[in-house]
């Protein structure tokens, strides 16, 4: 990769990976801006996919990258981030909205994909056979309606999984709502949040179809796509136990990689390796975690910088 000719064209992917990848992405925007001199707002298009699609909601909201950080440290924010975080009301925990049920939750997806075995991915049949889960995602996301009357004006698709068909849907390109409801759905993990509904249809997460969506990218003639990626890994080899639980996520993500840049696009994966993995732990839901993650994230990406691993994309 040539780092001394600045990418103009960037795409910007942020993958899912519960609270502590949602850290991993406030390094990775954070460590960006620091080393290689790119300001992640500045993407020409952004994919976000559960965790990813609120980080990119507060990008495309004009949150400075330094804020990331500093949001989950509980640092001073500057005044821009104080202004953007202000409209957001305050975080609910999930409200019981149902009681469980053991019936799958998507029983018609289940004869889509029998009728289309070429179809078949483990999310979705997770998602299909799994009940319905019965607490409210919109109290962890309920900030984000605060920060849009309509959506934003830079491109910014958002992933979920409509739960009666399987299909990926991409709210933002093909399909419209407000980003609150495609945040929502993006992160509705299928079994613990209750299906998101929008115009009379279901959707749950869009890391049940894939933990990055990076493929969208493929043939957009971009100069470059960076993809944050907290649940792969650097590591091809192993030896400790989150790191190879990571693995099938690694290689789902090498087949987007290849499909970019078969487009004519360069890719820059920014990954945990094994000191990060460590770091971040096997639970993506840990709170205490999230300001050490993204700390070590930033650290690991002025590093990648430092070795010339990610381009300086400063102009």
């Amino acid at each position: 990769m040539d780092a001394e000719r600045p990418a103009r064209r960037i795409g910007l992917v942020l993958g899912g990976g519960g609270l502590t990848g949602t850290a991993f992405h406030a390094g990775v925007i954070a460590g960006l801006a620091r080393a290689a001199g790119w300001d992640a707002r500045t993407a020409e298009v952004i994919v976000g996919t559960s965790a990813g699609s609120t980080s990119a909601a507060l990008l495309r909201a004009g949150l400075p990258p330094q804020d990331f950080v500093a949001r989950m440290l509980g640092d001073p924010l500057t005044a821009r981030g104080d202004e953007v975080l202000g409209r957001m009301g305050p975080l609910r925990p999930p409200e019981q909205v149902g009681e469980r049920r053991r019936a799958p939750a998507a029983p018609r997806m289940l004869g889509e994909l029998a009728r289309h075995p070429r179809r078949v991915r483990p999310g979705l049949l997770a998602a299909a056979l799994l009940p319905e889960g019965t607490r409210d995602v919109g109290g962890s996301v309920a900030g984000i309606a605060d920060l849009f009357r309509v959506w934003p004006g830079e491109p910014l698709w958002v992933c979920a999984v409509r739960l009666d068909d399987g299909q990926r849907v991409v709210f933002g390109r093909d399909v419209q709502a407000s980003l609150s409801d495609a945040v929502s759905a993006s992160c509705a993990i299928p079994g613990y949040y209750a299906p998101v509904g929008i115009d009379g249809r279901r959707y749950v997460d869009g890391g049940m179809w894939s933990l990055h969506n990076a493929d969208l990218l493929a043939g957009l003639g971009l100069d470059l796509v960076v993809i944050s990626a907290p649940m792969s890994t650097a590591n091809r080899a192993p030896s400790d136990r989150g790191s190879f639980l990571r693995l099938p996520v690694r290689h789902a993500l090498d087949r987007q990689v290849r499909a970019i840049r078969a487009s004519g696009t360069r890719v820059v994966v920014i990954q945990p390796d094994a000191r990060l993995t460590s770091v971040m732990g096997t639970s993506t839901m840990r709170m205490a975690r999230r300001a050490p993650v993204a700390l070590a994230t930033r650290d690991h990406v002025v590093a990648l910088v430092a070795a010339g691993v990610v381009p300086d994309l400063g102009s």
